[in-house]
């Protein structure tokens, strides 16, 4: 938010991410943004556009019988973004629905509400962040699995990263999901992110890794970059 990669104005945006899963399989995800203010208030509209690539271990769909990675459309998503920013204090309201627009099987049939609350706090040279997350199927087609978890990232503060780089800051991150659909199961993640802005050019740099057992994944590379217009 603010001075980061979610600030709220018109831009478009590039989002990847390579998630490798504690079962062996792997996931490429490919995502454009688009957001665009709502006349001159605090409020944006926001469009994602994702394309995902699949790495089986398995020949476990139609689509791959040979055990060979696939390709297809994932489920775009529609967000309303309302945020408030202020000199200490950053707070952003989002909404959105995720629709089941994808193809070749890489992404659940289901239709999925979202629900954010993401918090900011600032102060002289670092900053904190919350970003507070609901997801709920609505619509659960024959065959779809159920979608339902809370999660939450923590940013903890930012540090500038060299003298010469003013704009970079470096912070460590740390990902809590509650799985509603599996009996309340607690799954986590820690990492680093690189991420900060240049005039109206920012990027985002984040790697995570699981943690014990229960990690989300086994590991997690993602990539933003994103221009105002």
């Amino acid at each position: 938010m603010a001075d980061d990669i979610d600030t709220v104005d018109r831009d478009v945006a590039l989002y990847y991410y390579f998630l490798g899963s504690r079962n062996g399989t792997g996931k490429v995800k490919k995502e454009v943004r688009y957001d665009r203010n709502l006349g001159r208030t605090c409020a944006q509209l926001q469009i994602r556009l994702p394309f995902i690539t699949r790495y089986p271990t398995a020949p476990v769909t139609p689509y791959s019988p040979n055990a060979n990675p696939y390709t297809g459309f994932g489920n775009a998503e529609l967000r309303y973004i309302y945020a408030v920013p202020s000199k200490g204090l950053d707070r952003a309201i989002v909404v959105g629905v995720a629709f089941p627009t994808e193809s070749n099987g890489v992404d659940n049939t289901d239709t999925q509400l979202k629900v954010f609350y993401l918090v900011k706090w600032k102060w002289n040279g670092g900053a904190a962040a919350s970003s507070n997350e609901y997801v709920q199927s609505i619509i659960k087609p024959p065959g779809a699995r159920e979608t339902s978890y809370y999660q939450q990232d923590l940013t903890l503060p930012y540090w500038a990263f060299v003298d010469a780089l003013k704009g970079l800051r470096l912070s460590a991150t740390y990902t809590g999901r509650v799985l509603f659909n599996e009996g309340g199961l607690y799954k986590s993640a820690a990492g680093v992110m690189l991420n900060g802005n240049v005039n109206d050019f920012a990027i985002s740099l984040r790697d995570t890794w699981g943690l014990g057992g229960n990690g989300i994944w086994k590991f997690k590379v993602e990539a933003n970059a994103a221009a105002r217009l």
